[in-house]
């Protein structure tokens, strides 16, 4: 059995463990970030609020400082590495540029006179920690020579020093000061805390590999127990097939040995079905001349319903061809009468400007006359226009309640004619503004002139699943039963002066954005007509 895992278990642990480092120095940068733009708030407290004499150099390296930083972010976030060797040689890089901040930092906040010299410390923390023994160890020499070095240089005068606390006696110039505390009390304390978080990263290391070789001991033994699961139920799936073949030949014994003896009960049966067939048959011969009489009682019946239907069918095709040349008699008629109404229009505006109406008083009274002899004229011809014209609908969200109250505005009703309205809520619809304000209009009109100038227009808006009703009552005579079922077709009319138009135009223009219009009537008490659209037509777009 092998003794080492396998080569693709061995990847997803270096996978995981890359993905575990990325992480790890994602996180570290952010805290440096997180640091740097808290030092800038406390160096922009301290120059507002405290008065301290920061030199605005220290802003400069600290921002320079947190763009280093978001840029090494930015590269661990998002390039994608395959070797760990690549990740610590720019991990690595970034220290050299950070002490660098670090010193030119201590530098203009004092050198080694003031508390500035402790940022050191989170640099040699983090290469100890993150970086291998010797790269942790080489940053902390490079942290070294740089604070040894600031130091010699303020005080050879090479470079100029900065006090931050005016306070505060210069130091930087005190060989004892200079040795006593910069060199040997802050370099002793730089290496504890070198020496300190190099063991500190010795154990972890050491504790890690501890876990991955334990790890590797479970992953061995678990492929171990694995194969040895499989083995088992290899053994147990032949034991189960053994089972299955003994089973199945005393099964298909069995079967024979039941087939045999169904052969001989058939045999038996057979006999006693020849006997009570006879039965059947005188039972089945009684049951077909009690159908026969039963069919022949409901021949007439059925010969009845079908006659009504073939004559339902019959009026529907009537009424198609009919709708049909009366469409192709509409567009022509009506092309035809419109230039001559024009001509009488222009005449009669002509004859109202330039007679004079003095001498005669019966000429204002006449022209009147031809005006609204013309405009009736007029609208029949827009009603037969509207039913000649078949355009698709133009939809657009309208709101209901809105649509209706402007109609309503445009019409005008007899002095005894009253307008109630119970208006419910309902959101906006699609549909063509234009074929509902003709079809709206129709239908009330109608109703105004089976009131006969005195009743009550009731006005009702609601919803009733998918779709929204808009019913409209009126307080007339109602429709006879003989009328109710030609009150939508073209050219019947009840009243004197009707063109038996309005109605078929307006189911036509409601039928043509996918709704209906249904009525109820009551002979004496009114009628109502209700108009159903849908709430989103099938041909609307969102």
């Amino acid at each position: 059995m092998e003794r080492r895992i396998s080569t693709k278990q061995s990847n997803l642990w270096l996978k995981e463990s890359l993905e575990y480092h990325v992480r790890l120095m994602v996180t570290s940068f952010e805290i440096r970030i997180l640091s740097v733009l808290m030092a800038l708030i406390c160096v922009n407290l301290l120059k507002s609020f405290v008065k301290v004499n920061v030199p605005v150099q220290v802003s400069y390296v600290l921002y320079i400082w947190l763009l280093t930083s978001v840029a090494y972010l930015a590269i661990f976030k998002r390039v994608p590495f395959v070797k760990r060797k690549r990740i610590d040689n720019i991990h690595f890089s970034y220290y050299f540029l950070g002490v660098s901040y670090s010193t030119m930092l201590v530098h203009f906040l004092g050198g080694g006179e003031w508390i500035a010299s402790f940022m050191y410390i989170f640099d040699m923390i983090y290469a100890n920690v993150l970086l291998k023994r010797r790269r942790g160890a080489a940053v902390t020499a490079f942290i070294f020579l740089c604070y040894f070095s600031l130091i010699t240089l303020e005080y050879k005068g090479i470079i100029p020093h900065y006090s931050v606390m005016p306070s505060w006696a210069a130091r930087y110039d005190n060989i004892k000061y200079v040795l006593g505390t910069n060199v040997i009390v802050m370099g002793a304390m730089f290496f504890l805390i070198s020496y300190s978080t190099g063991l500190f990263s010795k154990m972890k290391d050491d504790r890690e590999t501890t876990l991955l070789d334990s790890k590797n001991r479970f992953a061995l033994k678990s492929t171990q127990l694995e194969k040895i699961g499989k083995t088992l139920k290899r053994q147990v799936a032949e034991k189960q097939y053994l089972k299955r073949a003994t089973m199945g030949y005393i099964q298909k014994k069995e079967f024979e040995l039941d087939a045999t003896k169904k052969d001989l009960e058939e045999q038996i049966d057979k006999q006693r079905r020849t006997q009570k067939s006879m039965y059947f048959m005188i039972a089945d011969l009684n049951q077909m001349s009690a159908d026969l009489k039963e069919a022949k009682d409901g021949l007439e019946e059925k010969v009845k319903d079908r006659t009504e239907e073939l004559l339902e069918i019959s009026q529907k095709l009537h009424r198609s061809e009919r709708l049909a040349f009366m469409g192709k008699l509409a567009g022509s008629v009506t092309h035809e009468l419109r230039n001559p109404l024009a001509v009488l229009k222009n005449s009669i505006f002509y004859l109202d400007n330039k007679i004079d109406k003095s001498k005669d008083k019966k000429i204002p009274k006449y022209i009147d006359i031809m005006k609204k002899q013309i405009t009736l004229i007029d609208s029949i011809i827009e009603d037969i226009m509207g039913f000649a014209k078949t355009k698709p609908p133009k939809y657009e969200k309208t709101s209901l309640e809105e649509l209706v109250n402007n109609v309503l505005g445009a019409m005008s009703f007899p002095e005894l004619i009253r307008v109630e309205k119970d208006f419910k809520k309902i959101p906006p619809i699609q549909l063509d503004r234009n074929l509902f304000t003709h079809a709206f209009m129709n239908i009330a009109n109608n109703a105004i002139m089976a009131m006969k100038g005195n009743g009550t227009l009731t006005l009702r808006i609601r919803e009733e699943g998918d779709s929204v009703v808009l019913e409209v009552e009126d307080t007339g005579s109602g429709i006879p039963k003989d009328e109710r079922k030609l009150i939508f077709e073209p050219l019947y009319s009840s009243k004197p002066k009707g063109t038996g138009l309005g109605l078929p135009i307006a189911k036509m223009m409601v039928e043509n954005q996918e709704g209906r219009i249904e009525f109820t009537t009551e002979t004496g008490k009114g009628t109502v007509f209700s108009i159903y659209l849908p709430k989103k037509p099938r041909g609307a777009e969102d």
